[in-house]
């Protein structure tokens, strides 16, 4: 019987996936890892080129305006997804609890901006309807407002490190883990936590240890980056729990902390004396670990980090070593890599200043993209979504050489390579939606079909685990 109904999935599926208003069948329903790579609810492979928008949920909400009128009436995000999805952007990564003070989700414990809300619900709608996926981050290590000095004042906290280790901080954070997942959207009538167009959550955008790194104790050392790393097991497991659909991963940049290897730390872009980037609090490998996180994510920053021509570091070579070495890391624990921020700035967008400053450095992330067996995606800082309205010395514009010299070659080349992969090894399909969303699960009931296994009905995969 269960051989019946896989073969009756499938059939359903086949019909479905034509309909569902992309423009190729690949990344269809929620995706999950398989055999190390990611996989859609057809089996397919799915790699992926994409883009950070991070004020999205502003611009939906109508509080920042584009230049100029989209073409047929579009919204922002109607023209911010089909453009992208024509552009073979298919993922789109995005703060999803407000980057502004003015404009934030959550504005006490518990209570929520309904305004900001259904901005965010009609984001979630419309990236489905184009076939675009969403990687949506939970709060902010930068941002006091719904950000994490924002829960530590909640819970009466002072010191930021409270965010990690003060249990009433860390209960206020799971709450909204379970207000995120069962937030029913108001377009599509289904919960986040059934929504296909969510590829992934972030726990946390780039998680940091706050110790005063210029005076270093052992607290800032071993005992930040433990108490960090417990934090990442915990909110990993509670969100599998309250969203056992979509895949999590931490959100943070990827330095190594004390205890990894020497060769490891060496790939830190430690520029001066305080090994500022050892005492972050991360340690990528062990943070990747758990079970939890479904893949690793990094992100490259040479000018945040001081690793630029002009700091006497050869900006190349630091990215290929600090890609590769991350790469390793993922191989080893059987996860895909995504590369889901990076960026360059720039002084002037002059043609020139754009193709000898910011080039070099997209062309050598694509490149990973293509060639590293183990990085399945990667996501540039900013995506020009409002026709070059965005303040940003990091916007790459539709009409630079980044965008058509670079990223749409890249973002093409992307789509051809995975028409082109096997599907992935042992898996078998699964639904389009989640089995509360509707979907294959929901549609085979209605013909008297048998219950599937137990595996199958939570919507994460049909695989033996």
């Amino acid at each position: 019987m269960a051989f019946r109904w896989l073969c009756l999935a499938a059939a359903v599926l086949a019909l479905e996936l034509p309909v569902r208003g992309q423009n190729n069948t690949v990344g269809q329903g929620i995706i999950t890892v398989q055999d190390g790579k990611f996989g859609d609810a057809g089996c397919r492979e799915f790699q992926f080129s994409g883009g950070n928008v991070w004020e999205l949920m502003e611009a939906t909400a109508g509080r920042l305006k584009p230049n100029g009128a989209f073409p047929n009436g579009q919204t922002v995000t109607q023209h911010l997804f089909s453009q992208a999805v024509a552009d073979n952007i298919q993922v789109i990564r995005t703060f999803a609890h407000g980057a502004t003070p003015n404009f934030i989700l959550q504005t006490a414990p518990g209570q929520y901006n309904e305004e900001a809300f259904r901005a965010l619900d009609q984001i979630i709608a419309d990236a489905d309807a184009a076939g675009a996926k969403l990687i949506l981050t939970l709060t902010d290590n930068w941002r006091t407002d719904d950000g994490l000095l924002g829960y530590v004042y909640w819970a009466g906290g002072k010191h930021p490190e409270e965010f990690y280790v003060n249990p009433a901080v860390i209960a206020l954070y799971n709450n909204h883990q379970r207000a995120m997942a069962n937030r029913v959207n108001t377009i599509t009538n289904r919960k986040y936590k059934d929504e296909p167009a969510i590829f992934a959550w972030d726990l946390i955008n780039e998680p940091r240890s706050h110790c005063d790194i210029a005076k270093p104790n052992a607290t800032c050392e071993a005992g930040q980056t433990a108490a960090i790393q417990a934090w990442i097991q915990q909110a990993a497991d509670n969100m599998k729990l309250e969203d056992p659909n979509h895949m999590v991963t931490v959100g943070e940049e990827g330095f190594y902390g004390f205890g990894a290897p020497a060769a490891s730390l060496a790939t830190n872009p430690n520029s001066d004396s305080t090994g500022w980037a050892t005492r972050s609090g991360h340690n990528f490998l062990e943070n990747h670990r758990p079970a939890s996180i479904d893949f690793c994510a990094t992100h490259i920053w040479t000018d945040n980090w001081a690793v630029n021509a002009t700091d006497g570091v050869n900006p190349a070579d630091f990215i290929s070593k600090w890609i590769a070495q991350r790469a390793a890391d993922a191989s080893s624990l059987g996860k895909p890599l995504v590369i889901e921020e990076f960026g360059k700035q720039l002084q002037d967008f002059s043609a020139a200043s754009i193709a000898e400053i910011r080039d070099p450095i997209f062309r050598d992330i694509y490149a990973a993209l293509q060639n590293l067996e183990t990085v399945k995606g990667v996501a540039y800082w900013e995506h020009d979504y409002l026709n070059g309205a965005t303040k940003s010395d990091n916007l790459v514009r539709r009409g630079d050489s980044t965008f058509t010299n670079i990223l749409l070659p890249a973002a093409k080349a992307v789509g051809v390579k995975v028409a082109a992969l096997p599907p992935v090894n042992g898996c078998v399909p699964g639904p389009i939606m989640a089995s509360t969303g509707g979907g294959i699960i929901s549609s085979l009931s209605s013909v008297n079909s048998p219950q599937p296994p137990s595996v199958a009905t939570s919507g994460r995969k049909l695989l033996a685990v």
